[in-house]
């Protein structure tokens, strides 16, 4: 299980670090139908970068005080404020990105060709 956290902790560091640093423009089809999805500006695409930071803070401070630390202790009052400001700024951020984004349809889809009988 702590390989997993491992690697969710480090693929929220490394993804928010790159759309932070880079703010490239994407489109993110939507689960349902992939004709349709958001179109991610820069300035989306940084917001969702800090999000995704935000969380490796709050992932980063339960690994240290759950696996990196010689005695395992449930958190004071103050690491909880910090636990509930980071995860209220993480929601904040990510909703905002995707507030930010414009939907609309996919650039790239091409529907599906019926085939004849």
């Amino acid at each position: 299980m702590r390989s997993m956290q491992m690697v969710m902790f480090m693929l929220c560091v490394l993804g928010g670090l790159f759309l932070l640093m880079q703010g490239p423009a994407f489109f993110m089809p939507a689960r349902i139908d992939p004709a349709i999805g958001l179109h991610f500006d820069a300035f989306a695409s940084r917001l969702l970068g800090a999000g995704l930071l935000a969380l490796a803070a709050v992932g980063g401070q339960y690994l240290r005080a759950m696996y990196y630390s010689e005695q395992r202790r449930l958190p004071n009052a103050a690491a909880q404020r910090f636990y509930f400001a980071c995860l209220i700024l993480a929601l904040v951020l990510i909703g905002g990105a995707m507030l930010r984004a414009q939907p609309g349809a996919n650039p790239d889809y091409r529907p599906p060709s019926s085939a004849r009988h």
